[in-house]
């Protein structure tokens, strides 16, 4: 629909526009993906008309062969999103059999009942590091702006007389495009920091988590993890020495932070199967922590260091608070509600310097689907405001530069790509990558003078094992892959399914042999993430991927072939197929998630629970459910283990044990136990909780580092799983002289 003229129409609170490619509700944009746009825009353009289902599959997928399932989602995510009419009605009635028809009052507003203001913005941008007649050339043809002559008649002028005129105007055009072209290239090299740049280590031991640098640049605090639990460290720049300051302590230190004069360190704390966190300060010479205040996430000090922001997420909704120092008087300056909320992922704002503006990761929709970014938000009165419109899969952490030019942020640019470090332009908004690696980076923080930038650089490396027996004897290494697998899944044949990013086309699934021959890449550009399972006749893999805009659950067969979207709500996650091979049960939401199912074939689905959970697990006998999630009814909040039968009634529930740190559960082959990584000692290992409520107890013996995913094969007799080798230090990025 990329050629469609303009038209705008209006039926209840709504407004249609064609060539925006826009659908607003009350003046606000409503989330569509590109096919449920073109499909709506085909109903409401034929209203009050049957609109036969094989007309509407040619006008929407004209250029490809769908199953009638992929209209049905279609329909139905359209209805969800349009909600009912004044008089309760649908917008879209079914008409048995044949198709569909817009039962709305439809009006189009004529271009005479419109004020239309055109605007035209030129941006020249440049990566080039010397002058080439071509750019000019090209330059020179961005500022010819041909305007169509005003309807009033004048003298004609002479040819002669209109040819030099001609010549003036295209030789000013061309002699300011030159000027221009050349001043735009030597302001974007002079005001893009690191854009040439020098990395170092400033820790080589492999397991640090969390770091900051303060801002006079003289130290570096960075959170370890080991063996004995998480520490605070702080190091002199230059200076071969480390002292602790706080730990070690068998809880997860998330986030850390100099006050801006540098004479002390804020770090959060939180416990592993607690879900409210507590913020700590502890003097940067050494001293004793102390504690500062409960339910606060990491913290973004103000330029005068009297107060500090933070995100806050509870159920549906995210806020941005702001806070005096010691936690007291606190304030919600914004407030985001599901599903277009501030991206948290412990990450703390970004508060510029001259203070009037906190830059907030954020989380929004277009008709292109989801999408994050960054956005400006007033802390005086909560007005927000797009910094740039670059969209990236994941944003992480910003730093402002001093002079507020721009800022320095971390973000996955597409699903399965390395999180990478990115500057953006203000104001012009736009994003550059500063680097250009397969590491993940993130914790950025920035010195006062911008000459050296601090991040904790990530490498990861994710291997797969089988080992025999149920309970995981004689482990063997089949495979092994840079990154993070996370998931894996057995087929009845024996055959193990993975995702991986080999094919160089990012996440996609594959399937190989026990032995780890044979391995064979089944989809393209699948944009696998978070989840896959197998039908018990083995004849379809169900993945989740946002190839359509959006988390949605997939189905693709065993050999690959009859790739097919089974949903079409946004945010669902972790599939697990039921016994009879009929439903599968999902996750829906990632804030405040439930479980729903939905048949194998697709369609309408439905909830399943009222309550929260996640990373659902059906039993191999089939009679229940098992998942994970934070029981918000306890005082402290706290993670454990849910369990519901598969018609959705809650049966029992068990604590999870305070070492936990990955929280998906499996089924033991014989129904009898809730099987869950446990990690104590931080070395990983597949523990049992047995539903008669006795003690956890220790099944396997592998002592990994980290275990991302494990599966029983279905004759119960063999035991995959994925291990992750990770190794992250501190590293300082200087521009290059």
């Amino acid at each position: 629909m990329s050629s469609r003229s303009q038209h705008l129409y209006e039926f209840g609170p709504f407004r249609l526009d064609t060539a925006e490619q826009l659908l607003l509700r009350d003046g606000k944009p409503v989330p569509l993906t590109p096919k449920a746009f073109e499909m709506l825009v085909a109903l409401v353009e034929r209203s009050g008309h049957l609109v036969e289902k094989e007309e509407l599959m040619k006008v929407v997928w004209a250029d490809a062969f769908v199953e009638e399932s992929n209209l049905t989602n279609n329909v139905s995510a359209l209805r969800k999103l349009l909600g009912q009419g004044q008089g309760g009605e649908n917008y879209i009635e079914t008409v048995p059999k044949r198709g569909y028809r817009f039962t709305a009052a439809v009006k189009e507003l004529t271009p005479e009942a419109l004020v239309i203001q055109k605007r035209t913005l030129t941006r020249i941008v440049t990566e080039e590091t010397e002058e080439t007649s071509e750019s000019v050339a090209v330059a020179a043809k961005a500022v010819s702006i041909t305007q169509q002559a005003p309807l009033i008649t004048r003298p004609q002028r002479s040819s002669r007389s209109l040819l030099l005129i001609a010549l003036i105007v295209v030789g000013a055009a061309t002699a300011f495009a030159i000027y221009w072209f050349t001043r735009v290239r030597n302001r974007s090299v002079a005001v893009q920091p690191f854009n040439l740049i020098d990395v170092s280590r400033v820790t080589t031991s492999g397991e640090v988590t969390h770091s900051a640098i303060s801002h006079n640049g003289k130290y570096v605090a960075n959170v370890v993890k080991h063996l004995d639990g998480n520490s605070l460290w702080l190091k002199h720049v230059g200076v071969p020495s480390n002292v602790r300051l706080a730990g070690p302590a068998m809880t997860e230190y998330i986030s850390v932070t100099f006050a801006p004069d540098a004479n002390a360190i804020y770090y959060i704390a939180l416990d592993h199967d607690k879900g409210v966190s507590t913020l700590y300060s502890v003097p940067t010479l050494g001293g004793p922590s102390t504690k500062v205040a409960d339910d606060i996430y990491p913290v973004v000090f103000s330029p005068d260091g009297k107060q500090i922001a933070f995100f806050r997420m509870h159920q549906g909704e995210s806020t941005l608070v702001v806070a005096d120092v010691d936690g007291s008087n606190q304030r919600v300056v914004a407030t985001r509600h599901n599903p277009e909320l501030f991206e948290m992922e412990w990450n703390a704002p970004a508060w510029a310097p001259d203070g009037r503006t906190i830059a907030c990761p954020i989380r929004l929709s277009d008709a292109r689907g989801y999408f994050e970014t960054i956005i400006a938000v007033n802390p005086t009165d909560g007005s927000q405001a797009l910094l740039t419109s670059a969209r990236w899969s994941l944003v992480g952490q910003s730093v402002w530069l001093p002079d507020s030019s721009g800022l320095l942020l971390t973000a996955v640019e597409s699903e399965g790509s390395p999180m990478q470090v990115w500057h953006i332009s203000l104001p012009g908004g736009v994003a550059t990558r500063v680097t250009h690696d397969l590491n993940d980076y993130h914790d950025l923080s920035l010195t006062s003078e911008a000459n050296h930038l601090v991040a904790v650089q990530v490498q990861a490396i994710s291997n797969i094992w089988v080992a025999s027996g149920s309970d995981g004897q004689d482990a063997r290494q089949i495979s092994s892959e840079i990154g993070s697998l996370e998931v894996l899944a057995w087929t009845t044949d024996g055959r193990i399914v993975y995702r991986s990013s080999a094919g160089g086309n990012g996440a996609d699934i594959w399937i190989m042999n026990a032995d780890g021959s044979n391995a064979k890449q089944l989809t393209v550009g699948a944009r696998a993430s978070r989840g896959l399972a197998v039908t018990p006749n083995g004849r379809h893999i169900v993945f989740v991927s946002d190839r359509a805009g959006q988390f949605n659950l997939w189905r693709v067969d065993t050999d690959g072939g009859n790739l097919r979207q089974l949903t079409a709500r946004d945010g669902e996650f972790y599939p697990h197929c039921c016994a009879d091979g009929q439903w599968v049960i999902f996750q829906s939401g990632f804030i405040d998630p439930r479980l729903w199912k939905v048949h194998i074939e697709g369609g309408e689905p439905s909830q399943l629970t009222r309550t929260r959970a996640t990373r659902p697990a059906v039993s191999p006998d089939g009679q229940m459910i098992a998942y994970s999630y934070l029981d918000l009814d306890l005082k402290p909040s706290r993670w454990g283990i849910g369990i519901v039968s598969t018609e959705g009634e809650r049966l029992s529930r068990f604590d999870f044990p305070p070492t936990v740190v990955y929280r998906a559960v499996r089924w033991s082959p014989d129904s009898k136990s809730i099987a869950f990584v446990n990690s104590p000692n931080d070395r990983s290992d597949i523990w049992l909780q047995p539903l008669d409520g006795s003690a956890p107890k220790q099944l396997t013996n592998f002592k990994a580092e980290q275990i991302l995913a494990f599966d029983w094969s279905p004759d119960g007799r063999s035991l995959a799983f994925v291990s992750n080798v990770e190794t992250s230090d501190v590293v300082l990025i200087a521009q290059k002289q």
